[in-house]
């Protein structure tokens, strides 16, 4: 029997990135292609150059088509954080005596909770922090379970049909009719947080290089989500105005220099055959400024989020935005007085902050097709 292969769009803040796969041996994938395609990115929830978005999307289908030869059904299209808003509701139905609950009974939770009343908005998500039966009991899956009573408390996910509208077009001018859009945060918790930590309680940042993503999980379900413009690029930027050299160079710095390390020794860096030097206290003291305003949103988030975060919970970090600075972890653990864990896909050979958002959705597309 011929494996099922899907197609995926990660639509990043500085990139679309394609994907064709299939699962593999113990929940790994069989990766067929993989193609990034840069653009301009977005900032304060609007694509910065919409032309440069849908030639990268069209480019994107072209690789696709490309790459599945025989065609594919549907595209699974990752919506950010930044086009997103959640919305967690309570829900509760009583049956006339004690029944086994099924599926057709938990949708019917699901739509006595939520009716969508924001023509800018389309539910593009919905999931369970948690069930609770008539004895009290709470579970993650009440289907087969006997009680008089199914409680939920429920979280649904919201796109603005802005970001639905230009994606789609874009994709239907590379003959894509057939869309499905998920939420990247959703699919990064399912895939990457096992259920035992979900269960408790679970706080994702996700950097990338212009928006950065907090996220608090619980269950199946976000519980709250806040998107801000900060990431990777804004490190970057001041590097290049501090040391007023060109982004490529200061990208390069950034990579190269340990948060951690001491050292009295300046960094070299050769240009055009020319041996440029630079100190590397003056690039720590950039990055490590730079981290702390990107900690102080991180904060706001937290607080804004109105729960109690317990303090053995970790803040899990992922995206290529700060987790491949080395010495970043270290110090916005010590800036927020909280254990910081880097968070990648536990997949041979994947292991990488960077593949955590592609392969994320790579996973729930191949679940969504068995």
């Amino acid at each position: 029997m011929q494996k099922r292969q899907v197609a995926v769009l990660d639509v990043g803040s500085s990139c679309v990135t394609a994907v064709v796969g299939e699962r593999g041996l113990n929940k790994t994938f069989i990766i067929k292609g993989e193609s990034s395609f840069n653009y301009e990115g977005f900032a304060g929830g609007e694509f910065l150059d919409v032309d440069s978005l849908k030639s990268a999307v069209l480019s994107a289908v072209k690789f696709l088509k490309k790459t599945l030869r025989f065609g594919f059904n549907v595209v699974y299209v990752g919506v950010p954080g930044a086009f997103t808003e959640v919305m967690v509701k309570d829900s509760q139905i009583s049956f006339q005596k004690k029944k086994r609950i099924t599926d057709e009974d938990v949708d019917t939770l699901f739509d006595a909770a939520f009716v969508l009343q924001n023509s800018k908005y389309t539910l593009i998500n919905r999931s369970a922090i948690v069930y609770e039966l008539d004895d009290y009991r709470r579970l993650a899956n009440p289907v087969g379970q006997v009680s008089e009573v199914l409680k939920g408390k429920l979280s649904f996910v919201l796109c603005r049909n802005y970001f639905l509208d230009i994606i789609r077009t874009a994709l239907k001018m590379g003959g894509v009719n057939n869309v499905e859009f998920v939420s990247s945060s959703l699919a990064q918790a399912m895939f990457l947080v096992n259920a035992e930590t979900r269960d408790r309680i679970a706080e994702i940042v996700d950097v990338g290089y212009i928006s950065t993503t907090y996220t608090l999980v619980q269950g199946d379900g976000i519980l709250y989500q806040k998107s801000f413009d900060y990431g990777g690029g804004y490190i970057t930027a001041a590097l290049t105005e501090r040391l007023e050299t060109d982004f490529e160079t200061a990208e390069t710095l950034k990579r190269k220099i340990n948060l951690s390390r001491i050292s009295n020794h300046a960094l070299d860096i050769i240009d055009d055959d020319k041996g440029k030097y630079y100190s590397v206290e003056e690039i720590k003291a950039t990055i490590k400024t730079s981290l702390d305003d990107l900690c102080e949103n991180i904060s706001l988030a937290i607080e804004e989020s109105g729960y109690a975060i317990p303090e053995y919970v970790p803040l899990m970090v992922t995206g290529g935005g700060i987790a491949l600075i080395r010495g970043a972890k270290e110090h916005v653990s010590s800036r927020l007085n909280n254990v910081v864990e880097i968070l990648t896909p536990s997949i041979p050979l994947s292991e990488k902050p960077t593949s955590s958002s592609v392969l994320s959705l790579l996973d729930l597309a191949i679940e969504q097709n068995s």
